[in-house]
Protein backbone atom coordinates (compact mmCIF):
# COMPACT_ATOMS: atom_id res chain seq x y z
CA UNK A 1 0.00 0.00 0.00
CA UNK A 2 1.15 3.41 -0.64
CA UNK A 3 2.19 6.12 2.07
CA UNK A 4 -0.36 7.89 3.22
CA UNK A 5 -0.30 11.70 4.07
CA UNK A 6 -3.35 14.49 5.60
CA UNK A 7 -2.83 17.63 2.95
CA UNK A 8 -4.86 21.07 3.24
CA UNK A 9 -6.79 21.23 -0.14
CA UNK A 10 -7.30 24.64 -1.55
CA UNK A 11 -10.17 24.96 -3.64
CA UNK A 12 -9.31 25.60 -7.24
CA UNK A 13 -11.80 26.62 -10.23
CA UNK A 14 -12.28 23.66 -12.22
CA UNK A 15 -14.81 22.66 -15.49
CA UNK A 16 -15.72 19.53 -15.73
CA UNK A 17 -17.79 17.06 -17.64
CA UNK A 18 -20.63 14.54 -16.01
CA UNK A 19 -21.44 11.28 -16.17
CA UNK A 20 -23.25 8.20 -14.89
CA UNK A 21 -23.25 4.34 -15.47
CA UNK A 22 -21.96 1.02 -14.23
CA UNK A 23 -18.61 -0.05 -13.66
CA UNK A 24 -17.84 -1.79 -16.23
CA UNK A 25 -18.71 1.59 -18.18
CA UNK A 26 -16.01 3.20 -16.71
CA UNK A 27 -13.30 3.41 -18.84
CA UNK A 28 -15.63 4.33 -21.87
CA UNK A 29 -17.19 7.24 -20.11
CA UNK A 30 -14.06 8.74 -18.92
CA UNK A 31 -12.52 8.31 -22.50
CA UNK A 32 -15.85 10.29 -23.79
CA UNK A 33 -15.99 12.77 -21.13
CA UNK A 34 -12.05 13.65 -21.81
CA UNK A 35 -12.13 14.46 -25.15
CA UNK A 36 -15.57 16.77 -24.71
CA UNK A 37 -13.09 18.21 -22.38
CA UNK A 38 -10.80 18.43 -24.76
CA UNK A 39 -13.20 19.57 -27.38
CA UNK A 40 -14.84 22.12 -25.61
CA UNK A 41 -11.50 23.79 -24.15
CA UNK A 42 -9.74 23.97 -27.92
CA UNK A 43 -12.77 25.49 -29.07
CA UNK A 44 -12.70 28.27 -26.33
CA UNK A 45 -8.98 28.58 -26.11
CA UNK A 46 -8.60 27.49 -22.48
CA UNK A 47 -5.41 25.79 -21.64
CA UNK A 48 -5.88 23.34 -18.80
CA UNK A 49 -4.12 24.86 -15.45
CA UNK A 50 -3.05 21.52 -14.33
CA UNK A 51 -3.46 17.64 -14.79
CA UNK A 52 -6.85 15.67 -15.30
CA UNK A 53 -8.95 15.12 -12.48
CA UNK A 54 -11.91 12.85 -11.47
CA UNK A 55 -14.30 13.22 -8.85
CA UNK A 56 -16.22 10.26 -7.86
CA UNK A 57 -19.46 11.62 -6.47
CA UNK A 58 -21.33 7.76 -5.83
CA UNK A 59 -19.71 4.48 -6.84
CA UNK A 60 -21.82 1.72 -5.66
CA UNK A 61 -22.35 -2.35 -7.32
CA UNK A 62 -25.14 -0.50 -9.46
CA UNK A 63 -23.75 3.15 -10.18
CA UNK A 64 -20.99 4.96 -10.90
CA UNK A 65 -21.39 8.92 -10.77
CA UNK A 66 -18.48 11.19 -11.13
CA UNK A 67 -16.83 14.43 -12.90
CA UNK A 68 -14.14 14.24 -15.45
CA UNK A 69 -12.52 17.98 -15.32
CA UNK A 70 -9.79 20.24 -15.46
CA UNK A 71 -8.27 22.94 -13.42
CA UNK A 72 -8.52 26.13 -15.14
CA UNK A 73 -7.78 29.77 -14.07
CA UNK A 74 -10.35 31.70 -12.52
CA UNK A 75 -10.63 34.57 -14.83
CA UNK A 76 -11.16 31.35 -17.68
CA UNK A 77 -14.50 31.18 -15.64
CA UNK A 78 -16.22 33.61 -18.21
CA UNK A 79 -14.76 32.44 -21.24
CA UNK A 80 -16.12 28.63 -20.57
CA UNK A 81 -19.63 30.25 -19.81
CA UNK A 82 -22.01 28.61 -22.32
CA UNK A 83 -19.51 25.92 -23.74
CA UNK A 84 -22.07 23.12 -21.80
CA UNK A 85 -19.25 22.18 -19.30
CA UNK A 86 -19.97 22.32 -15.84
CA UNK A 87 -17.78 24.59 -13.81
CA UNK A 88 -17.24 24.75 -10.15
CA UNK A 89 -14.61 24.45 -7.61
CA UNK A 90 -11.91 21.66 -6.29
CA UNK A 91 -12.58 20.44 -2.87
CA UNK A 92 -11.25 22.19 0.06
CA UNK A 93 -10.03 20.94 3.73
CA UNK A 94 -8.51 17.96 5.20
CA UNK A 95 -7.81 15.15 3.09
CA UNK A 96 -6.19 11.98 2.90
CA UNK A 97 -3.69 11.73 0.19
CA UNK A 98 -2.05 8.59 -1.46
CA UNK A 99 -0.31 8.12 -4.80
CA UNK A 100 0.13 5.27 -6.82
CA UNK A 101 2.25 4.32 -9.40
CA UNK A 102 1.68 1.95 -12.09
CA UNK A 103 -1.46 0.12 -13.21
CA UNK A 104 -5.01 0.70 -12.04
CA UNK A 105 -6.12 -2.33 -11.54
CA UNK A 106 -5.14 -1.95 -7.95
CA UNK A 107 -7.08 1.50 -7.13
CA UNK A 108 -10.04 -0.29 -5.36
CA UNK A 109 -7.68 -1.84 -3.17
CA UNK A 110 -5.56 1.51 -2.45
CA UNK A 111 -9.00 3.48 -1.91
CA UNK A 112 -10.16 0.12 0.78
CA UNK A 113 -7.06 0.98 2.77
CA UNK A 114 -7.18 4.24 2.76
CA UNK A 115 -10.97 4.17 4.09
CA UNK A 116 -9.81 1.71 6.80
CA UNK A 117 -6.73 3.63 7.81
CA UNK A 118 -9.04 6.79 7.72
CA UNK A 119 -11.69 4.80 10.31
CA UNK A 120 -8.92 3.57 12.35
CA UNK A 121 -7.74 6.98 13.34
CA UNK A 122 -11.51 7.90 14.78
CA UNK A 123 -11.77 10.38 11.48
CA UNK A 124 -14.79 10.24 9.13
CA UNK A 125 -14.24 10.60 5.50
CA UNK A 126 -16.80 12.42 3.55
CA UNK A 127 -18.82 10.98 0.27
CA UNK A 128 -16.55 12.53 -2.74
CA UNK A 129 -13.24 10.97 -3.81
CA UNK A 130 -10.49 12.86 -6.12
CA UNK A 131 -8.26 11.35 -8.35
CA UNK A 132 -5.68 13.15 -10.70
CA UNK A 133 -3.45 11.79 -13.15
CA UNK A 134 -0.19 14.52 -12.69
CA UNK A 135 2.68 13.69 -15.53
CA UNK A 136 2.31 11.78 -18.72
CA UNK A 137 5.25 9.13 -18.16
CA UNK A 138 4.55 6.59 -20.82
CA UNK A 139 6.44 3.78 -18.91
CA UNK A 140 4.38 4.14 -15.45
CA UNK A 141 0.80 5.85 -14.62
CA UNK A 142 0.53 8.02 -11.84
CA UNK A 143 -2.80 8.29 -10.04
CA UNK A 144 -2.71 10.46 -6.36
CA UNK A 145 -5.79 9.67 -4.66
CA UNK A 146 -6.93 12.39 -2.23
CA UNK A 147 -10.21 11.54 0.20
CA UNK A 148 -11.75 14.56 1.95
CA UNK A 149 -12.33 14.38 5.42
CA UNK A 150 -14.64 15.95 7.83
CA UNK A 151 -14.71 17.25 11.05
CA UNK A 152 -10.59 17.10 12.08
CA UNK A 153 -9.53 17.67 15.01
CA UNK A 154 -6.45 19.73 15.12
CA UNK A 155 -4.20 17.75 17.08
CA UNK A 156 -4.54 15.27 14.12
CA UNK A 157 -3.68 17.93 11.21
CA UNK A 158 -0.29 18.67 10.08
CA UNK A 159 -0.48 20.82 7.21
CA UNK A 160 1.31 18.44 4.00
CA UNK A 161 3.40 16.24 6.61
CA UNK A 162 3.30 12.58 5.74
CA UNK A 163 1.85 11.49 9.41
CA UNK A 164 1.08 7.72 8.66
CA UNK A 165 2.58 4.66 7.62
CA UNK A 166 0.97 2.14 6.14
CA UNK A 167 -0.40 -0.48 8.37
CA UNK A 168 1.62 -3.59 9.35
Amino acid sequence: MPDLELVSMLPSPYAYVSRSGTSAQLGDMLAVSFEKLYGALSSSMVVPAGPRLVRYRKIDENEVLFDAGFPIREDQFRILRGSGLGLGATAAGEAVKAQQVGSREPLTDTYRAVLAEIHARGLTATGDMWESYPGRSTSETVTELLWPLRDVPDFVFTPNVPCWSPPV
